[in-house]
């Protein structure tokens, strides 16, 4: 049975690290990533962090920032698509938002050609507006893909209502146990992205729980093998 290859995507440079770390440190697994930010600080931070595991890392050829997060809270109570669009359109403008969507999924597809075996894993888009649109634009964009639980946007408890709305539709794939790694991927995240210190910081509490990484997948997608 040969290596199971995923292109890992994420909307900010910490985020497979941060949620999807077990598919970096599985050798079972072929992993190549893909950043969709494209801010040059955090982006140095990624080509450190992917260079020393040895995994492929891209990125895409976009100049913009996304701080969308807070401002998005501050206004809605909850995200769902007719808000995350509204806030993005007025925070990113149209055009801006659009090559986003565009690049990324030319990317997408352009890769896919290249290689046949990957599947795509992306975010679940819990509790983020960047993230739930990136997720609908890969959606968009492949037939088949699979999903990593972010850390630590969904377990915030403003993002409980989106998660059991979530799991109406999509289905817990696999649940992986994060005790044999969790001390590996923290020190990572500590020494390459110094960016996130404050995070790393405040999110202690979250941290020291050791939750689970969870994948999902829609329901109304078969598994392609």
């Amino acid at each position: 049975m040969g290596k199971m290859k995923r292109l890992a995507i994420q909307p900010h440079s910490d985020d497979i690290l941060f949620s999807c770390s077990h598919i970096l440190f599985d050798p079972d697994y072929e992993v190549q990533v893909l950043t969709v930010e494209n801010d040059k600080r955090r982006i140095e931070e990624d080509k450190k962090l992917y260079e020393f595991l040895g995994i492929d890392f891209h990125h895409l050829n976009i100049d913009f920032k996304d701080e969308s997060y807070y401002g998005f809270h501050k206004k809605y109570k909850t995200i769902d698509e007719q808000n995350t669009y509204e806030y993005l359109n007025e925070y990113f403008g149209k055009n801006v938002l659009n090559e986003i969507e565009e690049s990324l999924s030319s990317w997408i597809t352009n890769f896919l050609k290249n290689n046949k075996d990957f599947i795509v894993i992306a975010p679940w888009g819990i509790g983020h507006p960047f993230h739930f649109f990136i997720r609908d634009v890969i959606q968009k964009t492949v037939s088949y893909m699979e999903y990593y639980r972010e850390f630590p946007h969904s377990y915030k408890r403003r993002s409980q209502l989106q998660v059991e709305k979530q799991k109406q539709q999509y289905s817990l794939l696999r649940s992986i146990d994060v005790k044999a790694f969790d001390d590996v991927k923290w020190k990572l995240a500590s020494k390459f992205y110094r960016s996130q210190s404050g995070l790393l910081f405040f999110e202690q509490g979250y941290i020291k729980k050791q939750l689970s990484e969870e994948i999902y997948i829609r329901n109304i997608d078969k598994l392609p093998f």
